[in-house]
């Protein structure tokens, strides 16, 4: 069949300096599918990727401790757990707020014996069977018994909640249990960890950078990081640690990420890309460029005819190049159907 469509061909050879032109039947064209696409310029931007893992921000993470000695009586979540602010943790049986609650009992008693002390001297006094040296001395009693079981109150409000005998341990800040340090019946107390929580809203993500690139990374510019599932969330570098890590021999990267939908978690593997706009020019698939010993070349339809045209690289995109040179906005260049005008170029010989 192609031979028979060959025979069809009107072709034109006409060779002028780098340049050869081919003018093709449209039966040709059709049956060899041969397509173009109009190129324009564009913005060119350098593209570097380096993976990543999430970790919670520092500064919005706290440790849950108990403010007195005791024994974790229950411990209300788990890791990974959310939790919102004023939520109970755990709860925890102390000797020490036992202690002081009996001593309230013990207070709020003297505080009304004082109080039946002094409404009977107030009486006697008034009636003049006692002294007022002796009402007096009532008066004083009963506000020392009023002042000590406020006092004794304050010390216990002081713990937190309480709730039948036992202190109730809540969130300070909505956010997720990172971590759980003790279990149910452990010894706690002041300093002794049981559980990490972080505000995971707004969350870091640390990647490290070959010291030769640690130029691109500038404080505040804009990034891309790229989750498991190709999902890509907007974020800025936080942080450049210039010093490189003894282990991996690169330069540590943070990036501060907005993650109000809880998608990043922490030890989350993902990537992140570092873009600059360097400048304009016309981007074109690697697929379209005839590489041979003269050069590179690409082939542009110009009326009726397919010119092939000398190009110069100027740059790799990954799966594209960009052309410093031979072309022009509203050129059209051939992306399909291109191995049979190669042929008639270069006839199977590059």
């Amino acid at each position: 069949m192609k031979k028979l469509v060959a025979f069809t061909l009107t072709i034109l050879l006409i060779k002028a300096g780098f340049s050869k032109e081919i003018k093709l039947s449209q039966e040709v064209e059709k049956n060899f599918n041969i397509k173009t696409m109009v190129v324009k310029k564009e913005v060119v931007s350098d593209k570097d990727e380096f993976p990543g893992v999430v970790s919670e921000d520092p500064k919005n993470s706290y440790m849950v401790s108990s403010v007195v000695d005791g024994v974790l009586d229950k411990l209300l979540v788990k890791k990974g757990s959310f939790v919102k602010k004023g939520q109970v943790i755990a709860t925890v049986i102390s000797p020490e707020i036992n202690q002081i609650k009996s001593q309230i009992e013990i207070a709020k008693v003297k505080v009304e014996t004082a109080k039946n002390i002094l409404e009977r001297d107030q009486m006697l006094y008034h009636e003049e069977v006692i002294p007022f040296s002796r009402y007096y001395s009532s008066k004083v009693e009963y506000e020392n018994a009023i002042a000590n079981l406020r006092a004794l109150e304050k010390t216990l409000a002081s713990y937190g909640e309480i709730k039948e005998n036992k202190l109730l341990i809540t969130a300070k800040e909505s956010g997720v249990v990172l971590d759980v340090y003790v279990l149910a019946g452990s010894p706690v107390g002041i300093g002794k960890e049981i559980a990490k929580i972080s505000d995971i809203s707004n969350i870091l993500v640390v990647t490290q950078i070959p010291p030769e690139k640690i130029e691109i990374a500038k404080i505040g510019m804009d990034v891309t990081v790229k989750t498991p599932t190709d999902r890509e969330i907007p974020g800025k570098v936080y942080l450049i640690d210039y010093q490189l890590d003894p282990q991996t021999r690169r330069n540590k990267v943070f990036i501060s990420v907005k993650n109000s939908d809880y998608s990043l978690k922490p030890n989350m593997f993902v990537s992140v890309r570092f873009s600059k706009d360097r400048e304009h020019g016309i981007v074109i698939s690697k697929s379209v460029v005839i590489m041979s010993k003269s050069g590179n070349y690409v082939v542009v339809k110009k009326g009726d005819k397919y010119v092939l045209t000398p190009v110069i690289i100027g740059k790799k995109l990954d799966d594209r190049f960009v052309i410093s040179e031979g072309l022009s906005d509203g050129d059209q260049v051939v992306v399909s159907g291109l191995n049979l005008l190669e042929r008639e170029f270069f006839g199977g010989s590059r």
